[in-house]
């Protein structure tokens, strides 16, 4: 079974398959060759990895995020953002990346920070004379704190596969996703000068009063998403909900929407949901094919034969999910790796929790590295410079990612605390 499934993984691949449709289709031809399988396994494992009522989220959350880039949201947080760290050398680019972190709690989702701030932030860099490359590498890397900072799509669709609390991992990734950030504040002030940064006038106390009053609406959302799941008013669905009707009311009565517009964007939310829940359908059948075959056991038994020692194989898990993100969509990895490293959790004793925020924080590094590099690629394009010619700025940006990772997977305090305080 695991020999077709690679082969024809590999084949349809290479002939330009999409990759939901290559997982789908490599696993049904494994399971319709293997002895003791039935095809009808197929349609019960896609209904059962999508008949989740935690995956409603996904969607709610994806609508909400376009609602409020609509909505005038982001232009109101990076205003905020220019205000208060403009008058900084390099202010912009501090403007840049605590406008990602205050997006990465109201989307969840890093390629809408991305092209919501980007589009934003790198033409006006470019004009203030930031060098491309410079202002690619602060704008990708800190759209990177969106799957990690609450509330994150990839951490609701990683709960509802484990059963891990999604309130929890919510809370777990809020100190890691916020010490990624100041971390990349101050790479990018050390690396200013190298980046052509320039410090704008300072604004005064009342301009930046104003951006504020503007800006509060847009920093109500977390609060009130992140409060309700916590306080037990509401799902993390229903806290998808709740972000969707204030993201429509607050367009609605800044007169930024209207009955057309609002129907693109449920058409744009429901092309990203339909491309996100196929991609998902076709890893669970990948996963089944990799856990009944007994890959998951094997696999557990090979790194068992290389090492006992807990420290070791966290560092030796990292490395296997950074190469297998620089290949493979942040969703259908986490989905191919979840069934495999599940058992590796109980085996080397690691919280369930913080392995959760760690496993996240390694996968969705591969949206700044070759091959794929998603993240990088699309900031290169609205940039206009070439990927290669960037990959020097970002490699410093890449390293600190690696050791915020590694620092979260071996410092419980910084996933666990907040979890604990809270659920006690």
């Amino acid at each position: 079974m695991i020999l077709v499934l690679f082969v024809c993984f590999a084949l349809f691949l290479t002939i330009g398959l999409p990759l939901a449709f290559s997982m789908g289709l490599s696993a049904i031809a494994a399971i319709a060759l293997a002895s003791g399988q039935t095809l009808l396994i197929v349609p019960q494992r896609i209904t059962a990895s999508l008949d989740s009522f935690a995956l409603l989220a996904v969607p709610l959350f994806i609508l909400a995020g376009e609602l409020m880039n609509s909505g005038g949201i982001t232009e109101r947080i990076v205003r905020f953002s220019r205000s208060m760290m403009g008058h900084f050398k390099g202010g912009l680019a501090q403007a840049n990346i605590l406008s990602n972190m205050f997006m990465a709690a109201l989307s969840g989702s890093s390629l809408a920070d991305l092209s919501a701030i980007g589009s934003m932030m790198i033409p006006a860099m470019t004009r203030e004379g930031y060098k491309k490359s410079y202002s690619v590498a602060i704008t990708s890397c800190a759209a990177l704190m969106a799957p990690i900072i609450p509330p994150s799509v990839i951490a609701v669709i990683y709960g509802s596969i484990t059963g891990i609390s999604i309130g929890a991992l919510f809370l777990a990734g809020a100190i890691p996703g916020i010490l990624a950030g100041i971390g990349i504040m101050i790479l990018a002030r050390v690396m200013a000068t190298k980046g052509g940064a320039t410090a704008m006038p300072r604004e005064g106390w009342k301009m930046r009063a104003k951006a504020s009053r503007d800006a509060a609406p847009a920093m109500a959302v977390p609060v009130i998403i992140v409060g309700g799941i916590l306080s037990g008013i509401f799902t993390p669905t229903e806290a998808g909900a709740v972000a969707v009707a204030y993201a429509l009311l607050y367009g609605i009565a800044t007169r930024r929407h209207n009955a057309g517009g609002v129907y693109n964007l449920l058409l744009s939310a429901g092309v990203t949901t339909a491309s996100a829940l196929l991609t998902l359908a076709g890893a669970s059948l990948f996963s089944y094919v990799l856990v009944s075959s007994g890959f998951a056991q094997a696999t557990l038994d090979l790194l068992s034969a290389i090492t006992d020692d807990p420290h070791l194989a966290m560092l030796l898990i990292f490395f296997v999910l950074l190469v297998l993100g620089m290949f493979v969509e942040t969703v259908s990895a986490l989905i191919l790796v979840t069934p495999i490293l599940m058992p590796m959790v109980a085996h080397y004793g690691f919280h369930d929790i913080q392995f959760g925020i760690f496993t996240l924080m390694s996968l969705v590094l591969g949206g700044l590295t070759p091959p794929v590099g998603i993240l990088a690629m699309v900031a290169c394009r609205i940039a206009g410079i070439e990927y290669g010619k960037t990959f020097g700025m970002l490699m410093p940006f890449i390293l600190w990612w690696a050791v915020a990772t590694l620092l979260v997977g071996y410092v419980p305090f910084l996933t666990l605390w907040l979890p604990s305080l809270v659920f006690n």
